[in-house]
């Protein structure tokens, strides 16, 4: 007899639950339920950062033309479609990186292990930020400018 994995009783969201362990939790006392919600989170964050990039992109184009309509400006749709396309893909990975600089201090918080990635981009807190990101975007600054000249 096979056992349906969908097959469970229904838990009340407010009851408390005994904590067992995952391969990510061991000896921590998170539950699965506390898993799962971490995971939820991240495709959360990419899925706001995703759609509120784009729209926050194009109020603030929108309103650039309505501020310059006597520049005479020209509308291209293909050229604001492209905008709102791209921006909607960084919004995506900010919305990533925003998830993956939680699970950091989740992990660090509770003392799991942590890749050295993801020590070195979000562990350190300030150090992080002037010795790695700084630099990144410089040179992405410089790599953006010398692929459009």
């Amino acid at each position: 007899m096979s056992h349906d994995p969908f097959d469970q009783p229904t838990v009340h969201p407010n009851a408390s639950t005994t904590a067992t362990s995952t391969p990510y939790s061991t000896g921590v006392g998170v539950d699965d339920q506390a898993t799962d919600l971490i995971q939820t989170s991240a495709w959360k964050k990419v899925l706001i950062g995703a759609v509120a990039t784009p729209v926050i992109v194009g109020g603030l184009t929108r309103k650039f033309m309505v501020r310059n309509a006597d520049k005479q400006f020209e509308f291209d749709p293909v050229a604001i479609g492209l905008l709102l396309v791209l921006s909607s893909i960084v919004g995506g990975l900010l919305g990533g990186l925003l998830a993956w600089k939680d699970r950091v201090e989740y992990r660090r918080a509770n003392d799991l292990p942590i890749s050295f990635l993801s020590k070195l981009l979000f562990g350190y807190g300030m150090i992080s930020l002037v010795l790695v990101w700084v630099p990144i975007a410089i040179f992405g600054t410089l790599i953006v400018v010398l692929l459009t000249v």
